[in-house]
This record gives C-alpha cells, structure tokens and sequence, in this order.
C-alpha cells in the first residue's frame, strides 16, 4: 500500500489526529457493516475508549447477503472483543415505498432510516454520538447516503483525519484486522438499476448469483440486473481476477451456473472493478 518513511509518518499523522478526535467522546456507538471502514473505526474506538464506552450498531436485512452478515456477526469474536455490546436491528427495507421506489435517491432513504433506528437505540443507552466509517474517497463520488449523515449529525472521524480508503486497508493490515484486503461491499440494491421496482426475488437472485461466483473463485464480483430482460446479467469481476476467468474450462463453468437460474445471456464488463 504504502512505501517509504515520508508515507508511514504521514500514516501516524493521522492515526494520532484519529484518535485526538474520538478521545473527545467519552461513550460513543459505531455504525457497523463489517466492511474495510467500518472495521477500523470500530478497532480504533475500542482501542482508544476500551469495549464499555463503544456499542456497536449492525443492521440486518435481506440487503446484505448471507456471508457478509456472518462475517460481522463475528466480527468481535475474531478479534478479541468478546466483551463489547452488540447491537443488532433488523431492518424491513422492502416495506419503505421510498426505497423500493429505486429512484437515484434510495440511499439517502435507507441511510436515514437506518440511521433514525440506530438512535432511536442509542437513546436506551444514554448514546447521543455516532460515528460512521465514511473516508475521504467516499466524499469524490455522488453519494445520496452522504446528505443523511450529515442531516441526523452523524460524525465521520475517518474524514476529519483525513483517511484515504488506502490508508485504511494499510493501517489495518498493520492492526491485524482480517478486513485490511477485503473487497468494498456494497448493497444487493446496487445491482438493479434506478427505476425498477426492488424486491425480494430480485435480491434473493442476486445474492444467490454472487454467492455462486465466489464459489467459483470470483470473490467480490458484483452481479447486475437487466431493466427489461429476466434473463440476462452483467458480471463485473475484480482486476485481479481476469487471469482466473481465463483459466481452461472457467468461461464455461460460469455459463453452466447462470443457465441452471435460467439466465441465458451473461455479458462481462471488461473494465472489472477495484477492490476499493
């Protein structure tokens, strides 16, 4: 990630103006998905504040796919947190007409919704911070989601200090946090496109394509939806994983498991897409 001393300076520049920051917070909650941005601000809190000044704040709902939700679940137990409350809620995101709408609002929809019961929480325990795990690269993209935060005065430290998603994934990997090489995760709902209806089958297809891919080996490929045609898709896989989708025998192992769903047209975008 990161090469020469004037890098890693730059690194425990922001590292100490991260933590200045969340030292300013005597009790706080963290909003948790258990992505790459989201495991390091949750790392770095409970290292500053310590397990009983951080509650962590994870949603569940058919958006997220099976695999992902294990892996925050866990997320404490794999890291040595055994003790620090975690909060679960279950949200119903079908059922909010603004959401399944799809209009090119939709995360700012969910995130305040999301957010809304995240304090409605909060407010049992006497919570009145939340941070949420938003980095500096997040801020270059048009990101509905973002109005929300700072609509409810939720607090982005990673911003404020400066954090590259980069920097992240490097402080990580030196914190010895498994999520450092993780690939950017993103809701089921990204994959069908502004104007159609979202709903359940459409999102239990999805997080089933995916989950078959990396089956395959293509962990991180993202599955798009046609507007118009059930059957077909369009696969978006990681830069890294061109030379495994060339390997003899892969294309057709790919086309037999999207025709057993009944998808017969499968495009793939050439582009691929980042791990970040």
């Amino acid at each position: 990630m990161y090469a020469g001393e004037n890098h890693l300076e730059l690194l425990e520049q922001k590292t100490t103006k991260l933590h200045g920051l969340l030292h300013e917070y005597a009790r706080v909650a963290v909003a948790f998905s258990g992505g790459v941005d989201s495991s390091f601000l949750l790392k770095s809190a409970l290292d500053v504040l310590g397990a009983g000044n951080v509650l962590v704040m994870h949603a569940k709902s058919c958006l997220v796919g099976l695999q992902e939700q294990r892996q925050a679940e866990n997320w404490p137990a794999r890291h040595g947190f055994l003790g620090v409350e975690f909060s679960t809620i279950e949200l119903q995101p079908l059922l909010w007409k603004e959401f399944v709408e799809n209009s090119e609002r939709r995360c700012y929809f969910c995130k305040l919704r999301m957010y809304k019961e995240f304090m409605a929480v909060m407010h049992g325990y006497d919570l009145h911070v939340l941070l949420d795990g938003t980095n500096t690269d997040d801020l270059k993209d048009r990101r509905p989601g973002l109005s929300a935060i700072h609509e409810l005065g939720v607090q982005t430290p990673l911003v404020d200090a400066g954090f590259s998603k980069n920097d992240i994934r490097a402080c990580s990997r030196s914190l010895g946090l498994d999520t450092w090489d993780i690939p950017s995760a993103s809701c089921l709902a990204t994959r069908i496109p502004h104007g159609v209806a979202i709903t359940g089958d459409r999102l239990e297809k999805i997080a089933m394509y995916e989950e078959g891919m990396a089956t395959l080996g293509f962990t991180g490929c993202r599955v798009g939806l046609h507007p118009q045609q059930d059957d077909t898709v369009f696969l978006r896989i990681l830069h890294s994983d061109f030379d495994r989708f060339a390997r003899p025998g892969m294309r057709q192992a790919i086309v037999r498991f999207f025709q057993r769903s009944g998808i017969t047209d499968i495009f793939l975008n050439l582009q691929g897409r980042e791990m970040i």
